[in-house]
């Protein structure tokens, strides 16, 4: 029998020790945005960077420095344009007694706030950070119809999350969705059906697509599906939050109907952040009106 050099075995063991105290990380939780359960050395600086010089990848990695919070308000640079409207009250083109009754029928495609926030535009990440899983939210999501008006204009949500269409009118309403992954999917919702249909996306979109209602032409909506949870919408005065990012360097996607920057939609292909462990100071996205086509 061969004998085995004494230097050798010492060797081996050692690097197994080494290997057992890498490897020892906990699971990620059923949550959309939960933390990964492992010890991390805080980060040496709590400030969220934009790096407009040089293009950073998205190099987080879960877990790795901790966890971030990247909150921030997109901005119109310009003279804010004037709301427009559709249909004055009671002057729709079809079923005005529904869709126009309560008043104004608005213009959705580009809504900016007397403080000149931007409302409706997608914040978003093309892919998850290296490492990260995490089943989608349990809850569902209502996309509810009233007054001849989707009344979510942008919407977010993640690959197999139920969708719940709704329709508050009295009258018939469809829903069709134009996914490029997705593809088209069309459900007509019967005059006040508050059960709703159930819809459900099972592959991630590259960027948002459009849902109309072919029954009430100027109806319209944008749909954006991931496989991850890091995205947000703008509210009425352009705020978003990303939560439960971990530390590292991202390139952002903005996304608006009426982006116009190389690509429709686009208002930025590459906006570049570094997000450290806990929370970090709101960044503001100033945007020209000639992103907007203005």
């Amino acid at each position: 029998m061969k004998t085995v050099d004494s230097k050798l075995c010492w060797t081996m063991a050692a690097c197994a020790g080494l290997l057992t105290h890498a490897v020892g990380c906990g699971n990620l939780g059923t949550g959309a945005h939960a933390e990964p359960s492992v010890r991390v050395k805080p980060a040496e600086s709590a400030v969220a960077k934009v790096d407009g010089d040089k293009p950073a990848a998205t190099d987080g990695a879960a877990g790795a420095g901790g966890i971030g919070t990247l909150v921030g308000r997109i901005v119109f640079d310009g003279t804010r344009p004037t709301p427009g409207v559709i249909y004055k009250m009671g002057t729709a083109d079809k079923d005005p007694s529904v869709c126009s009754k309560d008043g104004d029928i608005p213009k959705e495609d580009l809504v900016v706030s007397e403080s000149k926030g931007v409302a409706n535009v997608f914040v978003f990440l093309d892919k998850a950070p290296a490492g990260f899983k995490a089943p989608p939210p349990a809850q569902d999501i209502q996309f509810d119809q009233k007054n001849c008006r989707f009344t979510t204009h942008a919407l977010f949500c993640q690959v197999g999350q139920t969708i719940r269409l709704l329709n508050d009118d009295g009258v018939l309403h469809n829903t069709r969705c134009v996914g490029n992954r997705n593809g088209n999917v069309n459900n007509a919702i019967s005059a006040n059906d508050r059960a709703g249909i159930k819809l459900v996306y099972k592959r991630p979109e590259r960027e948002p697509f459009s849902v109309k209602c072919d029954l009430h032409a100027w109806m319209s909506a944008y749909h954006l599906v991931l496989d991850h949870p890091f995205a947000a919408v703008s509210d009425a005065e352009g705020n978003f939050k990303i939560e439960g990012l971990p530390a590292g360097k991202y390139q952002f996607k903005v996304w608006h109907e009426r982006g116009d920057v190389g690509k429709p939609g686009l208002l930025e292909s590459k906006y570049n952040v570094v997000i450290t462990s806990g929370d970090n100071p709101a960044v503001e996205i100033k945007t020209d009106a000639k992103k907007f086509g203005l």
